[in-house]
């Protein structure tokens, strides 16, 4: 095996636990006595062929592939973006209902202060969907936040409030995993995105520990000027852009009567509900990614 498809800090790589954005490319590993040994090629060797400065715990690492102990129990997928009206309680909502047309328990903790979500929830009635919500005067943290996952399932959605400051989209970001970030076909929408990308890429926890980010087109119509511009912004970002959900009062009409697109009475356009499978497969690919390796997320 060499080090080349080994992807783990070294020497002269990036200093992130993130595995999404490096690969050792510097020396080579082996076995030597039930320990995995990485060989730094930047380094004097000693007699015995390795530099056993630049041993590392790859033991552990190998060790956690195999053992179901180091899994990640909870799925937290942040619905987030400084704008308001963007759609993060309709990403959330209809995300929560694709869940449940697969048959998963899903939390839906709704931390709006309108709390339309919750409202939502109501007028659904589902026993596979638990809701959680936060009190409209209490600000929002860490250890607070912390307390509402331990009610949690396995696998929860946020739908956070606008202009989150940057101490609490930090506080949400270290309990999070993924975060999607709705954005409409606006100038206005547009850079307040970019900014709210910055801030979010800027906070300690992703500086420390980059979370699997995504961008999701919102009400947005393709045959208009005003997309064509969103299209370049969101190719320009360089993460991955997931779908375009189309302008249609089909998410007015289902968000007013506790439903979801993946409802079969509420649409029959295949192009709406294949845009909820993009998404999901998308999201079931991160959580696999992050279950089967340590420190990716």
């Amino acid at each position: 095996m060499t080090a080349k498809s080994l992807k783990v800090p070294c020497s002269n790589a990036p200093r992130h636990n993130n595995l999404h954005h490096f690969s050792v490319r510097c020396g080579s590993v082996t076995n030597v006595r039930g320990f995995t040994v990485f060989r730094d090629a930047s380094r004097p060797e000693r007699k015995d062929g390795y530099n056993h400065t630049k041993i590392l715990a790859l033991n552990r690492m190998n060790s956690a592939h195999n053992s179901p102990v180091t899994t990640v129990k909870r799925t937290v997928i942040l619905v987030a973006n400084s704008k308001g009206g963007c759609g993060k309680t309709t990403i959330a909502t209809n995300l929560v209902s694709y869940y449940e047309a697969l048959g998963r328990p899903v939390t839906l903790l709704d931390l709006d202060p309108q709390q339309s979500a919750t409202q939502w929830l109501k007028l659904r009635k589902s026993a596979h969907i638990h809701g959680l919500s936060w009190p409209v005067s209490e600000p929002l943290s860490l250890g607070r936040l912390q307390q509402k996952l331990d009610q949690a399932g396995e696998l929860v959605v946020i739908d956070s409030p606008a202009g989150l400051d940057p101490h609490e989209l930090d506080h949400l970001l270290r309990l999070s995993q993924i975060v999607l970030v709705p954005v409409l076909p606006s100038p206005i929408d547009i850079r307040a995105t970019t900014r709210f990308l910055q801030t979010v890429m800027l906070t300690p926890t992703y500086r420390r520990r980059p979370r699997r980010l995504a961008v999701v087109a919102n009400r947005a119509r393709t045959r208009t000027k005003m997309y064509a511009a969103l299209r370049q912004f969101l190719t320009s970002l360089k993460i991955p852009y997931l779908v375009t959900l189309r302008d249609t009062q089909l998410y007015v009409q289902a968000m007013s009567h506790g439903e979801g697109v993946m409802d079969a009475a509420v649409s029959r356009n295949l192009d709406d509900r294949q845009h909820w499978r993009l998404i999901g497969e998308w999201l079931e690919v991160q959580r696999h990614l992050i279950q089967a390796m340590p420190g990716f997320r």
